[in-house]
């Protein structure tokens, strides 16, 4: 008999990318299904972007 896991994976590694959604906005994404608003009204910076990403791996770190 194996031992099961069950809930969040390892947050000790999320790697958020940041891309460009349109031109002169960007977007992250992580692969836990964390990302940034996808709407037209909360176009991002490219700098913006990259401290939402950073944000979001910091904060899930232990």
């Amino acid at each position: 008999m194996g031992t099961r896991h069950t809930g969040r994976g390892d947050t000790a590694h999320h790697h958020p990318h940041v891309r460009r959604a349109d031109a002169g906005t960007w977007r992250w994404q992580c692969d836990c299904g964390g990302a940034s608003c996808r709407t037209a009204a909360s176009a991002l910076s490219w700098r913006q972007a990259v401290i939402a990403a950073l944000n979001h791996a910091t904060c899930l770190a232990p």
